[in-house]
Formats: C-alpha cells, sequence, structure tokens
C-alpha cells in the first residue's frame, strides 16, 4: 500500500467513527426532544439496545462502501465509534459518569452486534451506502411502538447484612441519627466512585413511630424518612418521602434519579438479631420501583447500586457500633 493509499484508508476509518459517533449523538438529542417525549424515551430498549446497535452499524457500512470489510475490522469500528460516541455525551453533558457506566456494557455489545451484522449484509450481499437508512431509522421505528406498550413497573427489594462485634442495644442507637460522616468511614463503593453523592448526615427529629430522618448527601441532596418501626433494640423501619427539588438536578442524572421518571426507592429499613455469642447480625433492606420499560436491566442495575450503598453504610455502622461498644461507660 503506498503512503497515499495508506493516507486515504486512515481517512475513512475516521470518517466512519466521526459518521457512527454524529450518528449516535443525533439519535440521543431526538430521544430526548420534549415534543416528541410521548413517542420516544431515553430510558428504553429502543435507545439503549437498538440505537448502540446501529451505531456499530452505521459506522461499518459506511466505511465499507460495498467492499469486503474483515470481521476484526467490523469490530474495531464499531467499538471505536461506540467509545467515542460514549465519550462525546460525556463530554457534550447530555450524560453524567453515572449514566455513562451504567449503559457502556450494552452499549458496547450492542454495537458490535450491530457492526457484525452489518458486516455480514455488506460481505454477503455487496450492498451500497444505501442500506444505511435500514439501520440509522431501526430506534425511531422501534421507540414509538415500545413508548405505547403497557408499563410494567417492577417492585424490587435488596437486602444485605453484616455481622458487628457488639450488642444490639449498641448497634441500635447508631443507627437512627448519624452525625458527621466522614468519606473515609464509607470506605470504597463503586457507586460512589462513579459519581453517587455520598451521605453526610442523617439527623432524627424525635423518636418512635411517627418521628423523621432527614438524610442528606453531598452535592445538596436531601431527602426525609419516616420511621414506620421503632423497636429498640428489634427494628428500625421507614418510608422514603422525596418531594419535587429535593434532588438537585446537577446531584444525579435524571435518569437515574431517586423519585425521578425511572426509579424511586419507597421503603426500607434495619433488623437486629443478636447472636448467640452476643454479636449482632445487621440487615439492611430496600425496596425500589423500576419504572421504567427496562424491567429486566433496571432492576439488575437497581439491585447492584443498592447491593453497594447497602454494604458501604453497613460497613459504616459496624464501625460505630463496635467503637462504640469498647468505649468506657
Amino acid at each position: 500500500m503506498t503512503d497515499a493509499q495508506d493516507s486515504l484508508h486512515r481517512k475513512q476509518i475516521v470518517t466512519a467513527l466521526l459518521v457512527g459517533m454524529g450518528y449516535g449523538l443525533l439519535t440521543r438529542v431526538t430521544f430526548e426532544l420534549k415534543s416528541l417525549s410521548s413517542l420516544l424515551q431515553i430510558v428504553s430498549a429502543g435507545f439503549l439496545f437498538v440505537a448502540p446497535f446501529c451505531v456499530g452499524a452505521v459506522a461499518v457500512l459506511w466505511y465499507a462502501k460495498g467492499q469486503h470489510v474483515p470481521v476484526k475490522r467490523q469490530l474495531g469500528l464499531s467499538i471505536n465509534a461506540m467509545l467515542l460516541f460514549l465519550a462525546a455525551m460525556m463530554v457534550t453533558l447530555l450524560e453524567g459518569l453515572i449514566c455513562i457506566v451504567l449503559v457502556a456494557p450494552v452499549f458496547l455489545v450492542a454495537s458490535m452486534l450491530g457492526g457484525l451484522l452489518a458486516g455480514y449484509i455488506n460481505n454477503r450481499f455487496k450492498v451500497s451506502r444505501s442500506t444505511l437508512p435500514v439501520f440509522a431509522l431501526l430506534p425511531l421505528l422501534i421507540g414509538p411502538i415500545e413508548a405505547h406498550l403497557p408499563p410494567e413497573q417492577s417492585e424490587q427489594t435488596v437486602s444485605n447484612t453484616i455481622v458487628i462485634h457488639a450488642p444490639p442495644d449498641i448497634v441500635f442507637d447508631q443507627l437512627a441519627a448519624v452525625r458527621d460522616i466522614r468519606p473515609a468511614e464509607l470506605g470504597f463503593s463503586f457507586v460512589h466512585l462513579i459519581g453517587l453523592p455520598k451521605p453526610v448526615e442523617a439527623a432524627m427529629d424525635g423518636s418512635g413511630v411517627g418521628s423523621v430522618r432527614t438524610s442528606r448527601w453531598e452535592k445538596g441532596v436531601e431527602f426525609k424518612e419516616v420511621i414506620t418501626e421503632w423497636n429498640r433494640p428489634v427494628a428500625l423501619h421507614y418510608q422514603f418521602r422525596i418531594p419535587p427539588g429535593s434532588i438537585p438536578r446537577h446531584a444525579l442524572d435524571r435518569h437515574v434519579e431517586l423519585g425521578g421518571d425511572y426509579f424511586t426507592v419507597l421503603d426500607g429499613g434495619y433488623d437486629l438479631v443478636r447472636l448467640e455469642n452476643g454479636d449482632t447480625r445487621l440487615s439492611l433492606t430496600t425496596r425500589f420501583l423500576n419504572k421504567s420499560h427496562l424491567k429486566l436491566y433496571g432492576d439488575l442495575w437497581g439491585r447492584m447500586v443498592l447491593a453497594d450503598f447497602h454494604q458501604s453504610i453497613l460497613g459504616l455502622m459496624k464501625n460505630r457500633a463496635e467503637k462504640a461498644n469498647l468505649s468506657p461507660g
């Protein structure tokens, strides 16, 4: 291959990647248009599965020009076009880091499948770029169909447990009011690493059933937890109250916002069991509602995020209760 041919080939690759990225951005913006909100939804199979599938297909077909494209090149084009698309969404603030991390695995797999299918069609039938609209319009055809399907809301319960070397009464006293939470006390958490705000305190207004605990997180996040069961030292349960405006827009992406259009937490609480050796088995449970059309994927990520957050909070409770147990008096 001559230098001129090599330069032309590189330009062809770059152009295909930019076309794939540009198509993805155009689709993302289209799905967010308020005028089309009744037809297109971001948290849907049309955008989260079909759109990335088509990003890979568009990149490969734009590159091919009807010529044979090896499988390795198909994969390279589809993966890199998707990586550029993900980066572009974050740079242009269309999505935050949390959403990018949550969708990246399925976006990359879908893009590769789209690239491979487009490559197979191209190599088998020697199609021209006129085939592009067939793929490019798929999300816009699937989206309205999905938007008009009856919603299938899904309630999920996530529960995690830890053993604490302290009696239940001392552990219980650490649960209601949790002051001055230092970041180091929470330990490593994947969800905090990708941008979920960390809790800074939980302030109690009174005690017993009907009292209110105010949970405050970083970035100005604040919501209420109304106590529904106060049984020292056995159980502390609550219902969440997340009024509009309690989650600042900059704190969480709208698509994963608590109390938002797609997901919300309903209730939860702590249960304590005294073990034979005097230690406490502490369980933290949260029930959440997935209101999106993505039942399986939404449930999977919701459970993962809450489980990771639970482990962080349980670790905090363990450290504080064990220190209190060792303190004189």
